[in-house]
């Protein structure tokens, strides 16, 4: 059924981009090391099934792709995201591994404060989860800044497992344009089945759910594992990598939705 749903989205797409060429800007974290509560110092990284599966659905149907990060940094993969337990197709892995090697665009990342000044020129912005985004991004004054320019110019954000705890530091800056929207992030069951069964050690910044629901958010969560999705608007948040190809799908749409009232 994904395989019939994704191929009916692409020719949908590939139809409206003869029309409309969409410029998404991929951030990612730069941070390899995690330091927890315990003291434990674990390897970090971008969940890469997080990040493939939407850039090879985006690009696939051509849209254009940048790639932006603290400082102009190569963004390093999670190892943990290796694990065929987290790919609806496993042949993907490799082929997605080799990309983060041999990709010149990839390797050759903008600075984030070069994004921020370049805004103008993207249409829709997407920042894949992993821990690694609780170690620098969440920590990151120019990305919450270039969110808040896309929620008010109603762009599309894409924000993937961990990254919808970005949202608190944006609601932190006061007059946040999307404030009570509907948002999900990874679950509270499932930031705890991490911490205890995969990273031996509780992160220093956690609680993702209810921090987002303590600043202004309508945060939903659905079982460990599951797929879940939620779009408010312009607005794209999944809950895990269980939930990638689905996140796919709905930006891709919400995509075509923004691209099609800019030709109006």
């Amino acid at each position: 059924m994904r395989i019939i749903t994704m191929t009916i989205t692409l020719l949908t797409l590939l139809v409206s981009n003869v029309l409309a060429k969409d410029h998404v800007l991929f951030v990612l974290t730069t941070a390899d090391k995690q330091e927890l509560q315990n003291g434990k110092v674990r390897n970090t990284g971008f969940f890469l099934n997080e990040f493939y599966v939407p850039y090879k659905d985006i690009v696939d149907v051509g849209h254009e792709v940048s790639f932006a990060t603290i400082n102009a940094k190569v963004a390093p993969v999670d190892p943990e995201s290796l694990k065929l337990d987290y790919w609806v197709d496993g042949n993907l892995v490799n082929e997605a591994f080799e990309f983060t090697k041999t990709d010149t665009k990839f390797n050759n990342p903008k600075s984030l404060k070069n994004a921020l000044h370049d805004f103008e020129k993207y249409d829709a912005i997407v920042i894949p989860g992993g821990q690694g985004v609780m170690v620098d991004l969440f920590e990151n004054d120019t990305v919450t800044s270039l969110i808040q320019r896309f929620a008010l110019a109603k762009k599309p954000i894409g924000l993937i497992c961990h990254s919808p705890a970005l949202l608190v530091n944006v609601a932190k800056l006061g007059n946040n344009p999307l404030k009570g929207f509907d948002v999900t992030s990874v679950s509270i069951f499932e930031e705890l089945y991490i911490e205890n069964f995969i990273m031996d050690g509780k992160a220093k910044h956690r609680m993702i759910r209810f921090q987002l629901d303590d600043h202004g958010y309508n945060a939903h969560s659905a079982l460990p594992k599951m797929s879940h999705v939620e779009k408010d608007r312009f607005l794209v948040t999944n809950q895990n990598p269980f939930s990638t190809e689905e996140f796919s799908e709905v930006f891709l749409s919400t995509l075509q939705e923004y691209s099609t009232n800019q030709l109006d």
